[in-house]
């Protein structure tokens, strides 16, 4: 809790511990200089209203700086709140739409391509609320849990976000992770490989790297990568489109990083797209 507590005030210590070193040390000299010098002579004086002048602007814009950093940080953490609330009470009112829109689809028995788009963009909206939702809390070191998560019952939970997209799992395995956070990547890997790639199939081979860790090689046979690809999921890129600017895949792979895995992407244009992951856990 303590710990917590300080990595919230971080830079409010920060400041504290710079302003009672800068007036402790300036004080100190001043006290030595006048200690030296006779009370009567005009140096004597000048030193006085001098160092008194330092002192009193170091104590004032200590004090200050201390303040607004306090104010700054106490800011900072009711904004994170707020945007982790909201963007947590859309996403349910969103689930809700998603479902009856669903739920409508099924009942027109129909191939309506506007009610289709709907439903995709339904999905795609939650899936960035989803990311905004991480992108809010990511800084919070308490904020991943680790259990042991199979494969193959995560990616069942994503078939029905992607019907459009043929999932091909070479074989079973036991992730180490977080489960929220996971199904948060691979929905972001295979809305990229759908959005981005133009893919039908995408293939997940596992292969273990030693007794507990694992590397998963999501390939797809989209169009591949056109771009720098040492970017992707490094920075924010420039959108070329409406489609996305590479934050799915920032999120992903600082999720990732934060569970103690990596992530890393090979593409060569019109030969498909490959994640790696590496990762913790066993093959099943």
């Amino acid at each position: 809790m303590l710990n917590k507590f300080f990595k919230g005030h971080m830079k409010t210590f920060l400041a504290i511990i710079w302003f009672v070193f800068t007036f402790s040390l300036v004080a100190w000299w001043w006290i030595f200089f006048l200690l030296k010098i006779e009370s009567s002579s005009p140096t004597h004086r000048m030193f006085v209203w001098e160092g008194s002048i330092l002192l009193g602007t170091i104590l004032i814009g200590g004090a200050a700086l201390v303040i607004f950093s306090y104010r700054d940080q106490k800011r900072h953490q009711r904004l994170r709140f707020f945007f982790s609330t909201f963007s947590h009470d859309i996403k349910t009112s969103i689930a809700r739409l998603r479902l009856q829109a669903e739920v409508l689809e099924e009942d027109q028995q129909s191939n309506n391509p506007v009610l289709k788009r709907l439903v995709e963009d339904i999905r795609r909206l939650d899936l960035q609320l989803e990311n905004s939702l991480f992108l809010a809390t990511l800084e919070d070191s308490t904020a991943l849990l680790q259990e042991k998560v199979s494969l193959s019952q995560l990616l069942s939970t994503l078939r029905n976000d992607f019907p459009e997209l043929s999932l091909e799992l070479e074989r079973d395995a036991l992730i180490q992770g977080d489960r929220r956070a996971l199904i948060s990547i691979f929905r972001n890997l295979l809305q990229n490989s759908v959005l981005h790639g133009k893919a039908t199939e995408v293939k997940i081979a596992v292969k273990s790297l030693s007794p507990n860790s694992l590397e998963l090689i999501i390939a797809d046979n989209g169009q591949g990568f056109k771009g720098f690809l040492p970017k992707l999921g490094s920075e924010i890129l420039i959108s070329q489109d409406s489609r996305g600017n590479g934050i799915g895949l920032l999120i992903s792979k600082r999720l990732l990083n934060r569970m103690g895995g990596n992530l890393s992407f090979e593409s060569k244009e019109n030969e498909g797209f490959k994640s790696h992951l590496n990762i913790g856990g066993t093959l099943a």
